[in-house]
């Protein structure tokens, strides 16, 4: 029987995601779209069940379509995204929201003028919010969580951290090893936005596990895609992760101290965070600030480095990423050359004339013109630049 046009909701992609996201139970103990008197405890109280989370969970989707079907207080409710059936909800209630309220929940501010994603939030909510079980459609999530339990299934010591890896550099992999050193596994949540990204995804998994597969140990480090949605993009970024993590099977997840929501600061000469006042059922360790010393010689935290930071290069991968885009290589103790390499043949596909002639005359060879990428030219170009016979 075709389904009634009355009882029937739009909803983009991310709502979508985000939905089964908590119905594989990567969100847990959120198990369902949160009523008026929950929604309220979160939000204030930050408990659900007893247990902590950073605000409600709640969909309240925007369109006048879709607030008319509300409006009708229907018992049951189809999910549709781009006109394909993907779930259905159970209501138990429908209530009216505050757009500006919810959005200076997740991010902290309302200002829609200074902030984007705020503007973009509140474009795609609606004024009124359902509350009820639902179920939707696997994305993908539930079979990544699968093989996740699987492979972790006798471990005792699962450690998880998030990374965009834009790109992967010499401190990230610094991390990366003091994790598995004290872990038997790594869970590596590598962040995957759902827009159209100046590096896709598929480049930065592709390093990412070029890195992990020929300079770690086998089998200790898993990557995981992490999908970015709109929850993510706010001021409890660092807690949603930890929730992440916890759920994915880590009972220890590590971040940076300038990580997004993390509400680092001192207290009595301590060091205190937004987790000192949440109890997520996870180890949180938090990473000392690493930097290459010119005295050093070598990567050093800052904690323990005793010269000034006038001698100390920091990792901002954003910093490097620049150097990147503008046809620089960048240098040998920020990040490996064949990480350069791929970024630079990506950014600039065909930039050499002769390319073949050009490896030929840079690169011992064996007589013969080989055919070569654009990746090798740019490793010969790179290990030229690190000989010193005549510097």
């Amino acid at each position: 029987m075709a389904s009634s046009n009355k009882n029937k909701i739009f909803i983009d992609k991310e709502a979508w995601i985000t939905l089964a996201m908590v119905q594989a139970g990567l969100l847990n103990p959120i198990d369902k779209l949160m009523n008026k008197k929950e929604s309220e405890i979160a939000n204030t109280k930050k408990l659900y069940k007893n247990a902590h989370i950073p605000f409600s969970f709640i969909l309240a989707p925007s369109g006048k379509r879709n607030e008319e079907v509300l409006k009708s207080n229907p018992e049951k409710i189809e999910l549709f995204c781009e006109n394909k059936k993907i779930g259905e909800i159970d209501v138990e209630e429908i209530y009216e929201i505050d757009p500006l309220k919810r959005v200076e929940t997740i991010y902290g501010t309302k200002d829609a003028k200074n902030y984007p994603r705020v503007a973009k939030t509140l474009k795609r909510l609606g004024k009124y919010a359902i509350a009820g079980k639902y179920w939707v459609e696997d994305t993908g999530i539930q079979k990544k969580l699968d093989m996740a339990k699987e492979k972790i299934k006798n471990l005792q010591n699962i450690v998880g951290m998030t990374m965009h890896a834009k790109p992967i550099h010499r401190v990230h992999e610094k991390i990366m090893r003091m994790a598995i050193e004290k872990n038997d596994i790594l869970i590596v949540f590598l962040i995957k936005n759902l827009e159209e990204e100046e590096i896709p995804y598929s480049l930065r998994y592709n390093v990412l596990k070029e890195i992990v597969d020929n300079y770690f140990p086998k089998n200790k480090i898993l990557i995981i895609p992490l999908l970015n949605t709109y929850i993510f993009s706010g001021v409890n970024e660092a807690i949603l992760d930890a929730m992440i993590a916890k759920n994915f099977g880590c009972n220890k997840f590590i971040m940076g101290q300038t990580h997004k929501g993390l509400g680092i600061h001192y207290e009595a000469d301590h060091l205190h965070s937004i987790f000192d006042s949440m109890d997520l059922g996870i180890e949180i360790e938090t990473i000392n600030e690493y930097v290459y010393c010119d005295k050093c010689k070598t990567i050093v935290s800052v904690n323990s480095c005793p010269h000034g930071s006038h001698h100390h290069i920091s990792y901002h991968s954003e910093s490097i990423f620049e150097l990147i885009k503008t046809g620089l290589i960048p240098p040998t103790i920020l990040m490996r050359k064949e990480i350069s390499a791929k970024y630079l043949a990506f950014l600039y596909p065909n930039r050499f004339k002769n390319l073949q002639k050009l490896y030929y005359d840079i690169s011992p060879n064996k007589g013969l013109i080989e055919e070569s990428r654009e990746e090798d030219f740019y490793i010969s170009l790179m290990k030229l630049y690190q000989t010193s016979s005549l510097t």
